[in-house]
């Protein structure tokens, strides 16, 4: 539980039903068959991150928490479907491994844009980056591996991966620690949610 006062790392998130994720690990396990022995994201953390808010207060959140609701009763479900396999800053030199969507990108940036623009009327600044739409599995902390995971992306630049219907947006609390970053979350707002009568902020 938190405690009053103190800021939160909290960040607006689309999940992955199980699935999906399943469909992940799948892939995961894949590509470690090919050459790519690489220590991916758990699971259970794996999400599409639509707006980063970092360390914020209490009064911060509870605005957070009444845009999101906002956001989320304008847009409607669609469908998410993740193709392909790439990597930043390229697949010559693999630093962030991802995940790519054929469907649901322009559904996923349009809710990012709409979050960070309700957002800057409250005070909160702009994003300084323009939205691209990918699945993180992995990032590489050093480059003694490329070469081995340069020859194994080569094979899954398109291979499909699975689907799923994003129903809605969740807000996520981020605890780091040692062993990696722990999710919970604050609350989960449905997509297309009518606002009349909602519960207020707690």
């Amino acid at each position: 539980m938190a405690v009053s006062g103190v800021r939160r790392r909290i960040f607006i998130a689309v999940d992955l039903d199980p699935p999906l994720r399943d469909a992940i690990l799948h892939l995961e396990e894949r590509l470690r068959e090919a050459g790519a022995p690489l220590r991916w994201i758990p699971p259970e953390n794996l999400h599409f991150t639509v707006r980063f808010l970092g360390e914020i207060a209490p009064a911060q959140l509870a605005l957070v928490r009444r845009v999101t609701r906002e956001v989320a009763s304008a847009a409607s479900p669609f469908r998410l479907v993740l193709e392909g396999v790439g990597a930043f800053p390229s697949v010559q030199r693999p630093q962030v491994v991802w995940v790519g969507v054929r469907e649901g990108s322009e559904e996923l940036a349009l809710i990012s844009s709409r979050l960070d623009a309700a957002l800057a009327r409250h005070g909160f600044p702009r994003e300084d980056r323009p939205f691209v739409a990918h699945l993180t599995i992995t990032r590489l902390k050093h480059d003694r591996r490329w070469a081995e995971v340069v020859r194994a992306l080569s094979g899954f630049r398109e291979v499909p991966v699975g689907s799923q219907q994003v129903t809605l947006l969740s807000i996520v609390e981020s605890h780091l620690n040692p062993r990696g970053a722990r999710y919970t979350r604050v609350e989960e707002v449905p997509l297309g949610r009518i606002l009349n009568g909602v519960e207020g902020d707690r």
